[in-house]
C-alpha cells in the first residue's frame, strides 16, 4: 500500500481537490484508494456524502492496515506537523503570501527526508506575477493545475474530474 499526504499549512491551496481527484485517478487505473479527510472543513467528506465517488472517505487514519492500494491523507489548514507519509504533495497558489508559506513548510519536509511533489494551482496567465511564480515552480519540478471550468463543474455535483458524467466540460 502506498501512503501519500496532501499537505500545506495554508488553507485554500487545493488540497482536497487534489486528494479527491488523485483517488479518482487511482480508481481509473484499477487501484483501490482510501481518502482520509483530516481537514476540519471536511471538504473530502462533503464530496463523499454526495454519494457519487467510487471510493471511501474516512475521517481518521485507520489503526490497522486498510484494504486499499493507496491511502491519501487530506490534511487541514494550520497543520504544521510534518505529515506521516513518505510522499507529500504540496499544492500552492502563486501569490506571494502563499509561496512564502509553501517555502516555510517545505523547510520542515526536507530534513524529514520526504519526497515532495510540488503543485501550483489557480495561476492566472494574464498576471505577470503568477507567470513568474509558475516559471519558478516549474524549475523545481512543480506540476501546474490550471484553473478550469471542469473542476468547478465537478465540484458542483460532488464529482471528480474523472467521472464520465462531466466529460466534455
Amino acid at each position: 500500500m502506498q501512503l501519500v499526504s496532501i499537505w500545506n499549512p495554508k488553507g485554500g491551496q487545493g488540497k482536497s481537490l487534489i486528494a479527491i481527484n488523485l483517488a479518482a485517478a487511482a480508481v481509473s487505473f484499477g487501484l483501490k484508494p482510501l481518502v482520509v479527510c483530516d481537514d476540519p472543513q471536511g471538504t473530502a467528506t462533503l464530496f463523499h456524502r454526495g454519494g457519487q465517488l467510487p471510493f471511501e472517505v474516512i475521517d481518521s487514519i485507520p489503526s490497522s492496515k486498510p484494504d486499499a492500494d493507496l491511502l491519501v491523507i487530506d490534511h487541514g489548514a494550520r497543520d504544521w506537523k510534518v505529515p506521516p507519509a513518505p510522499i507529500v504533495i504540496m499544492p500552492t497558489k502563486p501569490d506571494r503570501s502563499d509561496i512564502a508559506t509553501y517555502q516555510d513548510a517545505l523547510s520542515l519536509l526536507r530534513p524529514a527526508g520526504k519526497k515532495v511533489v510540488p503543485v501550483i494551482t489557480d495561476a492566472q496567465g494574464h498576471r505577470a506575477s503568477h507567470t513568474r511564480a509558475v516559471q519558478a515552480m516549474r524549475k523545481v519540478g512543480a506540476f501546474e493545475l490550471r484553473s478550469s471550468g471542469v473542476y468547478g463543474r465537478a465540484a458542483e455535483q460532488w464529482l471528480s474530474i474523472f467521472d464520465q458524467r462531466i466529460h466534455g466540460a
